[in-house]
């Protein structure tokens, strides 16, 4: 007979348990956290559900909500690649055309927007080539506008529908539309250049005297645009709010850019070369797109409110009683 040998196990060394321990902790603070962050979400949902929809409070969560529900960043995203291959070059090509000596042109532009280094150089061989190869440049413009410029009214159109939540369409008839306000676009851009070109050399007072004209037309083209673009299924007054926020928005982001702008695109040519130029005009298209979806989406929450307030008046008239506050004082 052969004689069983017993084995005496050996403890188990107290490391080998240490990695599936704090495992194990890190997946507990996971689920806690994740426990934490639902229920205040639904606490949150609960409370914006609550609000009603014409009192201030409501205003602003039907703003934020509708923004959401247009996928806002990522149309936004969309717009500001759209407008950099049509935008850009056309507004190059009608530079060369408008602006005379392509020199003079980079030189303005530089000493404008005071760059310095690399993204000054950039800046002057760009305008400089543009100006000397003005026929190339036209035809460049003219093929991406072509290509790629009726997606900006598309894009606005999509944008429009799911914030104001129509159903979007899309015919012949949708691209003469997507067309015609590119054309319009671009009309008021090159009356823009040739602006600028003419008042190259005049006193400073001018342009100041001529801005707010400025100001109303982008607010006219605003409120313009949706109501446009959707067939006239808003009219002027509902797209008001949004194209009055969008404007004074733009015209913040504009006196911004010449303080921030400058250091940005120097601060991207820096670090990045040519490549940060083109990084640093885009993300600040970014910016400017990302504000008027937003503005955008203030108009049709703001549009409940007014029709609630009409609503309040025309019954008061009705039955002689004093009208009805817009905004309960439980929500205030």
């Amino acid at each position: 007979m052969t004689a069983e040998t017993t084995q005496t196990p050996t403890p188990e060394d107290p490391g080998d348990k240490a990695p599936d321990r704090f495992s194990d902790r890190v997946v507990d603070l996971a689920t806690r956290a994740f426990a934490w962050t639902e229920t205040y979400t639904d606490k949150a949902q609960a409370w914006a559900d609550r609000q009603e929809e014409h009192s201030r409070t409501g205003v602003a969560v039907g703003w934020f909500g509708r923004y959401r529900q247009a996928d806002g960043q990522l149309f936004a995203l969309l717009l500001a690649a759209y407008f950099f291959v049509t935008l850009l070059p056309a507004a190059i090509a009608m530079g060369s055309y408008v602006g005379g000596d392509p020199k003079a042109v980079a030189a303005r532009v530089i000493a404008r927007l005071h760059l310095t280094g690399q993204t000054a150089t950039l800046t002057r061989d760009v305008l400089e080539g543009a100006g000397g190869h003005q026929l190339t440049a036209t035809l460049i413009a003219v093929a991406s506008v072509m290509t790629f410029g009726l997606g900006i009214g598309r894009t606005l159109q999509l944008v429009y529908a799911r914030v104001w939540d129509f159903p979007a369409t899309r015919g012949l008839v949708d691209k003469a539309r997507y067309l015609l306000w590119l054309i319009v676009f671009l009309a008021g851009c090159l009356l823009y250049v040739v602006q600028e070109a003419l008042l190259r050399s005049a006193s400073g007072w001018i342009e100041w005297v001529l801005a707010p004209l400025w100001v109303a037309a982008i607010v006219g083209l605003l409120a313009w645009t949706p109501v446009f673009l959707l067939h006239s299924r808003v009219t002027i007054r509902d797209t008001m709010p949004g194209a009055l926020l969008a404007t004074a928005g733009l015209v913040g982001l504009r006196a911004l850019s010449s303080i921030l702008f400058t250091n940005w695109l120097n601060w991207y040519s820096k670090y990045y070369g040519g490549i940060g130029i083109v990084m640093a005009i885009f993300f600040w298209l970014v910016l400017a797109t990302t504000l008027l979806i937003i503005t955008s989406a203030l108009s049709p929450a703001y549009a409940v409110r007014r029709a609630k307030r009409i609503e309040a008046q025309h019954a008061s008239d009705v039955d002689g009683s004093p009208p009805a506050r817009a905004e309960p004082d439980a929500h205030a």
